[in-house]
């Protein structure tokens, strides 16, 4: 059904979001990274979430089981409040060009990055 949802929303013209959300909690978090590989983590291997403000942007920063993922923006305060509900499904970087599509208060995230962490079941060389 969401994705039903997503597609109507597309071809009604809808703007693409940096940030996009359910009404109620989902299990995975869509990641896309302008022009690079996407990914989904389930929100069960969410271990920790940060955030602080760097200079002019806000950094969030969420730790999984395997993968560190790394997000620059700005207005990224309700998009760290949904994360910690389950609520976002997506998150998405957007090039300089999308953001006058967007509204002065939304979120518009300049730099997502999804790094893999090795891999805690490989036997050590110990």
């Amino acid at each position: 059904m969401k994705n039903i949802s997503r597609e109507l929303a597309r071809k009604m013209g809808a703007p693409i979001r940096c940030v996009e959300k359910e009404c109620r909690g989902v299990t995975m978090i869509e990641l896309y990274p302008w022009q690079a590989k996407e990914w989904s983590l389930p929100y069960s291997r969410l271990d920790a979430v940060s955030f602080c403000r760097e200079a002019e942007l806000e950094r969030i920063e969420l730790f999984f089981s395997h993968h560190h993922v790394i997000v620059l923006g700005e207005n990224l305060q309700d998009a760290l409040d949904e994360i910690r509900t389950f609520e976002v499904y997506c998150l998405r970087s957007l090039p300089e060009s999308y953001r006058a599509s967007l509204g002065p208060l939304d979120a518009f995230i300049v730099q997502l990055e999804v790094r893999l962490l090795a891999d805690a079941k490989a036997p050590s060389s110990a």
